[in-house]
């Protein structure tokens, strides 16, 4: 189940992932021959995803599970300041 929290981080995923990292990861092309995957990661992502092979898939599932992990994370490290601060 997804909480709210990962929902929002999520969200945040999207929005500040850049297409450099994509490149990286392998998810997408670099220079002009992932232009449309990158298109599509930005205006019809369902159709992204499921257009993606299974080593894309997974590589993009990692990238996902790792930015929940370090938001997840850093919410923890931000309470625990706001509590010594208190």
């Amino acid at each position: 189940m997804i909480t709210t929290t990962q929902l929002r981080a999520f969200a945040f995923f999207l929005s500040n992932t850049s297409r450099w990292e994509l490149e990286k990861a392998g998810i997408i092309s670099p220079g002009p021959s992932g232009d449309t995957a990158w298109k599509r990661f930005n205006n019809d992502f369902d159709v992204f995803v499921i257009k993606l092979s299974a080593e894309k898939l997974a590589a993009m599932t990692d990238m996902i599970a790792g930015y929940l992990q370090v938001s997840e994370y850093s919410r923890e490290q931000a309470a625990a300041a706001a509590r010594n601060v208190a």
